[in-house]
């Protein structure tokens, strides 16, 4: 019996499968699966909007007001949003007499929209206002600082946390986009004297640049503010409703600053019809514009924020690249390397091996 016993305790310690240890990667089981369809769809979308703003803008030469191609962007993304809620009403067996007293229900608790809403209005003032007082090169440096305040903000108010590996490949990112954008400002011409430079008022430039800060921290909190409501347990609106709320703000937004541009102007040359010059390229635009913000909503509700940023830094080395071969735009060494500067960061924050530090601490 002794021996039957201990043949038993061999043969159990022989077929016991050893447990192997595996190192987790957050980043690669975050960017491959259902989400890498919508990250891809929206780094597209952001180098095809660019793409026909380029050749609608600087080849075309158009003159169609481009706060009207904001405001038919969204109203598709309203009406999108109204069938896709119906939809999906329907596929839930709720009965159509009920669908207009849902539109006003999400209505009338879109407050926290109207907050999102308000946000972006007072990013568009404050980024009129810097443009105004700092050089192209400037804003467009400190506007890829979004990166870095989305990730901060996305740390201390949704108590997200993010491994050494993932910062660094931020920091990367944020000097990638910078090495591709600003030598496209100036097409590398610099003023041939002291007298051609501009002179600069210290005191609007200092103006300018709190300015284009606050925007960015903005920018970032308005990210992580719509991801912390999409993602709310207790909310029991859905992603079409919240598309929905924030497109009738922005409509009403866009329409109300159309409206007081157009009565209030001194230009006595400005067409009184605000859609003069809509071309089909410009409805293409909105098409695009509005399909963006459907993009970024799933994008957020399905991955988060900071994945976000990456794919819309992605795409300006797509559109930039892009631009080169179809519109002729400039490419030198520069650009290529902070192009593959972009990639190695998207590459290092997707597959970074750490573990889970959130899961570690707890």
């Amino acid at each position: 019996e002794a021996l039957v016993k201990e043949a038993d305790v061999e043969m159990a310690t022989v077929t016991t499968p050893r447990k192997c240890y595996r190192p987790r990667s957050d980043g690669v089981a975050s960017v491959f699966g259902p989400k890498l369809c919508v990250l891809t769809a929206l780094m597209l979308q952001n180098t095809g909007y660019t793409l026909v703003r380029r050749y609608s803008m600087a080849s075309l030469r158009e003159k169609y007001d481009p706060q009207m191609v904001l405001l038919a962007g969204e109203v598709f993304k309203l009406v999108f949003s109204v069938g896709a809620i119906r939809s999906e009403r329907r596929e839930l067996g709720r009965a159509d007499e009920d669908f207009v007293a849902h539109l006003v229900h999400v209505t009338l608790r879109s407050g926290k929209m109207f907050a999102l809403a308000l946000i972006y209005g007072v990013m568009n003032v404050l980024s009129y206002a810097a443009i105004r007082r700092v050089d192209a090169a400037v804003f467009t440096v400190c506007a890829q600082l979004k990166i870095l305040s989305t990730a901060t903000l996305s740390t201390t108010y949704l108590r997200r946390t993010l491994s050494p590996v993932k910062w660094r490949a931020l920091l990367q990112l944020v000097l990638g986009c910078v090495l591709v954008t600003v030598p496209q400002l100036s097409g590398g011409e610099a003023p041939s004297s002291e007298e051609d430079a501009p002179s600069v008022d210290p005191v609007q430039f200092a103006v300018g640049l709190v300015a284009v800060f606050t925007e960015v921290t903005l920018s970032g909190f308005a990210s992580v503010y719509f991801e912390k409501v999409v993602k709310a347990a207790d909310d029991k609106m859905t992603i079409w409703d919240r598309n929905f709320q924030l497109a009738l703000y922005s409509i009403a937004s866009y329409g109300l600053y159309e409206l007081g541009s157009t009565t209030f102007s001194a230009d006595p040359n400005q067409p009184g019809n605000p859609f003069h010059d809509f071309s089909a390229v410009a409805c293409l635009l909105a098409l695009l514009g509005g399909g963006g913000g459907l993009l970024v909503a799933l994008t957020v509700k399905i991955a988060d924020s900071v994945v976000k940023t990456l794919a819309i830094s992605a795409a300006i080395v797509t559109s930039t690249l892009a631009s080169h071969y179809l519109l002729g735009g400039p490419l030198d060494l520069v650009i290529g390397t902070g192009a593959a500067i972009v990639a190695l960061a998207v590459l290092n924050y997707a597959f970074d091996p750490s573990p889970n530090l959130a899961a570690a601490k707890s």
